[in-house]
């Protein structure tokens, strides 16, 4: 992604923000939709087209959980692991979903790329715990762990999306 695209998305949403760092986090999430993910280049080429430093930039980035700093699954599924979703089996909604990838008990990417699954702080699902969230677009729930595979069938046969919202 370049300073010059990520300002194409951002100038015509200027004048919504007060102050022109608020852009930061518009630019970050945009610049995340090409890949998923920041590298080092994005967060230079965002910088620039905000006008801040990298050292800035990187530090907002890193502040939040739905911007990454590592490569992810072209899908992520997020499991709410607070108390509501927790006390109605996310630790083993959690569990299965990871043993399916074949990942360890706290998440990660699969080794083919395809889809990244981590622990998240509450969803605004309680009512329907446990719950997930894909894409942090679209919250599911109330799933059980034998809804795990379904799930992530479903998510590897669906066409990559064309620009990856987090």
């Amino acid at each position: 992604m370049t300073a010059d695209e990520i300002r194409a998305h951002i100038d015509p949403i200027r004048d919504r923000f007060a102050e022109e760092r608020s852009l930061v986090l518009p630019a970050l999430k945009f610049a995340q939709t090409e890949k998923g993910w920041l590298s080092g280049d994005d967060i230079a080429a965002v910088a620039e087209a905000v006008n801040l430093t990298t050292a800035y930039v990187e530090s907002v980035a890193s502040f939040y959980d739905r911007l990454y700093l590592r490569p992810t699954g072209t899908r992520v599924v997020s499991v709410c692991v607070t108390l509501s979703c927790m006390l109605r089996g996310s630790d083993e909604l959690m569990a299965a979903l990871c043993e399916a990838e074949g990942l360890g008990p706290h998440g990660g990417t699969a080794e083919d790329g395809a889809v990244t699954i981590q622990e998240a702080q509450c969803l605004g699902y309680c009512d329907r715990a446990p719950c997930v969230q894909v894409d942090a677009e679209e919250t599911r729930g109330p799933l059980s762990p034998d809804d795990a595979a379904s799930l992530l069938e479903e998510l590897r046969a669906a066409p990559r999306p064309e620009r990856l919202w987090r």
